[in-house]
């Protein structure tokens, strides 16, 4: 067992994991990333999403970007979602997975529950935004048919005779 792996002290519990930096025979490069845990897999996988900023020459500004990674989750550390995690780069674990998580940042409570009362409402204004949407439609429709009701009325005056003048009244 390793007692560190690039300057990060072993977790206190322990795993049989083959891949776990700290426990198996996994070798780590010494390139870290620090990301979110947005998504945690039940074969010891998680999708970590890193946020980066983006120069626009245009506007002479920054834009956030953000890029996701799919990561190897050892059981000692059991990471779940919302966390902030140091992430490093490794040999190819499978097709998709490059790196390790081998740091928890932070784990409150009240990043992750920021986190999901942000997925609620963001759900939440998705459904309001398509009724305000199907209220417009039904909206523009119900004035579209008055519109057509009020063009046939006048199509129908017009096309009504007007009253014949007698040649006794012109002179």
């Amino acid at each position: 067992m390793k007692q560190k792996v690039l300057h990060t002290n072993a977790p206190q519990k322990e795993c049989t994991d083959r891949n776990c930096p700290f426990h198996g025979q996994l070798a780590v490069k010494n390139e870290l990333f620090k990301g979110k845990v947005v998504k945690k897999d039940m074969n010891r996988s998680a999708t970590i999403e890193l946020l980066r900023s983006h120069s626009v020459p245009k506007y002479e500004r920054y834009e956030v970007r953000r890029s996701r990674m799919r990561v190897h989750n050892p059981p000692c550390l059991d990471v779940e979602i919302g966390h902030s995690v140091l992430v490093a780069r490794t040999r190819p674990i499978s097709k998709t997975k490059n790196h390790v998580i081998i740091q928890v940042l932070e784990s409150s409570e009240s990043d992750m529950k920021s986190t999901l009362g942000l997925a609620k409402e963001s759900k939440e204004f998705t459904k309001n935004k398509a009724r305000k949407e199907e209220k417009a439609r039904v909206g523009q429709e119900e004035k579209k048919q008055e519109k057509r009701k009020e063009s046939k009325t006048n199509v129908q005056e017009r096309v009504q005779p007007e009253e014949t003048i007698n040649d006794n009244e012109t002179n």
